[in-house]
């Protein structure tokens, strides 16, 4: 048995002279450009700040909205005045567009619980803070006087509960007696509520005076000279 060794020792110088070769080719191969960037595109762009535009927009209209909102008390069962309130007759309401005068923020909630109703409150009305108060309505020592006056004896827009008022004893009739020592008297009081009169002209009015003047200022009333007054303050 022989072995062609003479054969393969020939062919080896040539599979090394190839592989040096293709060494030498691969080594030598210039690498691809890099890639340029696509050209922007306009359109995308306008897009891209229209979208803007409108996320700024539908900020300001939430913040504008949210700046508009005003939480406050409102009665969620009616009360009537005098009644001591409790948490369960309150309840919060949000006011949208502005607020209305004397309003309860809703964070004092917990400051009116206990109070009482300066006058009745309706269920779902907005409570204002002259409604409640600290005593029984009348207090000690007070009384409420009911009134009926006639057109141009008060100022019936301006007689919001808890006005300071002035009732002034008018004149007495001109074909009845003298003038009597009541002409010209002044008393002090408050204004619990009005109502139109069922004639539709006339005003009722319930002022909170001190006792000692409820029957004077009634009697006055039974003979329409009383008018009212409305001075500052509250």
């Amino acid at each position: 048995m022989t072995i062609d060794i003479e054969s393969r020792t020939a062919r080896s110088p040539e599979k090394t002279r190839k592989s040096k070769a293709a060494s030498a080719a691969g080594g030598s191969v210039t690498p691809p450009p890099p890639r340029m960037p696509g050209r922007r595109n306009p359109k995308w762009i306008a897009l891209g700040i229209v979208a803007l535009c409108l996320g700024g927009l539908l900020s300001y209209v939430i913040y504008a909205r949210v700046a508009g909102e005003t939480a406050v008390v409102a009665a969620a069962h009616t009360v009537y005045r005098g009644e001591t309130i409790e948490q369960g007759d309150l309840t919060t309401i949000t006011l949208r567009g502005g607020s209305l005068p004397q309003t309860v923020p809703a964070t004092k909630i917990a400051d009116l619980v206990g109070r009482r109703a300066a006058y009745d409150l309706i269920e779902g009305s907005v409570v204002p803070s002259t409604a409640v108060v600290d005593q029984a309505i009348p207090a000690e020592g007070r009384a409420i006087v009911g009134l009926k006056l006639a057109p141009g004896r008060a100022p019936s827009n301006l007689l919001l509960p808890s006005s300071l008022v002035r009732l002034i004893a008018m004149p007495a009739a001109a074909d009845s007696s003298p003038a009597d020592e009541l002409e010209g008297s002044i008393f002090v009081g408050r204004v619990i509520d009005q109502s139109p009169g069922a004639d539709g002209t006339s005003i009722l009015v319930n002022v909170d005076v001190e006792a000692g003047a409820a029957p004077t200022i009634a009697m006055l009333a039974a003979q329409d000279r009383i008018a009212i007054v409305r001075d500052a303050g509250r």
